[in-house]
């Protein structure tokens, strides 16, 4: 005899109204027969790692919410298909949405845990929003524990860019990141990759330090691939997590291996990644 058809969970694609403008957003709602487990808001990525990353994002929302959490897939503003540019993106505007977005979330859970899931650079603003926020735990994907690394990595691309078109028998055309900054500041723009980075964004970025952050006492998972330096990833996550503990905030480190499917190349999948997570926060092995 086969087992009955299980609904699968609902998925509700809208727009956010949020001053200035719209956001898109996508609500999971939680399976209807399973448990409330409470509620998960997703903080994407930087640039073009939002695209890239869509796929690997939706697929653990499904899983979250199969398990019975509420999750939720926003655009912050000046990102992806959210209304404004990313000339205009400030750093305070992102944090603003996500707890105007997380107090609706919140309600749709019936006031149960509320998380917050950042990948990349958006793992480093859910440490800062949750500072401000009610928020049981954070969820990080390969993240960003500091602003200016995540900038550097930026900038790169414009360098990589530069080194694809430059004589070769002139390198002094190309450029150094300092020299990419020093044009930032001028300018108060620079184009990287079709992406207008602004200066006080970059600075915002910049001066934000996971460690240095007045996190409450919450629970942290920190999902990172263990290559190419697991040691030295562990060692980092070891001195935060000192640093954290202090606060009353305790971190769990996890090693997984996969592919950057946030990067440059095709759209990828890190079945690793949604294993291991899905381990922690719905008991699925």
């Amino acid at each position: 005899m086969n087992a009955p058809l299980l609904p699968l969970p609902r998925v509700y694609p809208f727009f956010f109204d949020v001053d200035p403008g719209t956001r898109l957003s996508l609500y999971h709602a939680p399976a209807p027969h399973v448990r409330a487990r409470g509620a998960i808001l997703y903080v994407h990525p930087f640039a073009d790692e939002l695209n890239k990353a869509r796929r690997m994002a939706t697929l653990q929302a499904r899983r979250f919410a199969a398990a019975g959490y509420a999750v939720l897939q926003i655009d912050l503003f000046g990102c992806g298909d959210s209304c404004g540019d990313l000339s205009l993106a400030r750093w305070d505007i992102w944090k603003r949405d996500l707890a105007i977005a997380g107090a609706w979330l919140s309600e749709r859970a019936g006031g149960g845990p509320m998380h917050l899931w950042g990948l990349r650079l958006g793992g480093l603003l859910a440490l800062d929003a949750a500072c401000g926020m009610a928020v049981d735990g954070v969820i990080l994907w390969q993240p960003f524990l500091n602003g200016r690394t995540c900038i550097n990595q930026f900038l790169r691309q414009d360098l990589a860019a530069r080194m694809r078109s430059a004589d070769p028998a002139d390198p002094s055309l190309l450029g150094t990141t300092g020299q990419l900054r020093a044009e930032l500041s001028m300018r108060g723009m620079l184009e990287v990759g079709g992406y207008e980075l602004t200066a006080p964004l970059a600075c915002a970025i910049d001066a934000c330090d996971a460690a240095a952050l007045p996190l409450p006492p919450c629970q942290v998972h920190w999902f990172a691939s263990g290559s190419p330096a697991p040691a030295r990833l562990a060692a980092s996550a070891e001195r935060i997590a000192r640093r954290w503990n202090a606060r009353g905030t305790t971190l769990h480190f996890h090693a997984i291996e996969g592919l950057p499917f946030w990067g440059p190349n095709d759209i990828a999948e890190c079945p690793a990644l949604l294993a291991a997570t899905s381990a922690v926060f719905t008991g699925d092995d």
